[in-house]
């Protein structure tokens, strides 16, 4: 009976990080999910954002009669350039934070499999089973040739 508890515990060992490696992947995959959706409410507020600045820059140029200027076109042609970076970082972002998010994933797998490895290397009975066996003397364990008569005399 004594035997079987290591292998239990072992399996459930095994067990459970299988289960906390597949939670960890779906909470990965959950976060990669919210970036996105914040991301895409991110862009739409800025596009939106431009869209009111450039209204009221053509409204504000229309009202003082100078819709036509260069003063007035590069203005508003900036707030194009504007959102623009705008949404380039917010595309930088977005791509490193998927990026942090594999990596964190790939760190438990790993983390998993490692205690994996030494839940298996325990139940098989860790460091004392790497000792050697206290009945074999360094003698027996070296042979230097053929074995020899308790007093030394050849057989014959």
């Amino acid at each position: 009976m004594p035997q079987i508890l290591p292998v239990i515990t072992a399996v459930a060992g095994v067990a459970g990080t299988l289960a906390s490696v597949s939670q960890q992947r779906k909470a990965a995959k959950l976060q990669q999910e919210q970036q996105t959706l914040a991301t895409r409410r991110s862009r739409r507020q800025a596009i939106r954002q431009a869209q009111l600045q450039r209204a009221q820059a053509t409204a504000t140029a229309q009202g003082q009669g100078s819709l036509g200027s260069s003063g007035a076109i590069g203005g508003i042609g900036s707030l194009g350039s504007q959102l623009g970076g705008q949404l380039g970082f917010s595309s930088q972002m977005s791509g490193l934070s998927r990026e942090i998010s594999s990596a964190t994933s790939k760190a438990s797998t790993f983390e998993a499999i490692g205690q994996l490895g030494f839940t298996g290397f325990n139940a098989l009975g860790g460091l004392s089973s790497l000792q050697p066996n206290q009945a074999a003397t360094p003698e027996a364990a070296i042979s230097y040739g053929p074995p020899r008569r308790p007093n030394n005399k050849p057989a014959g």
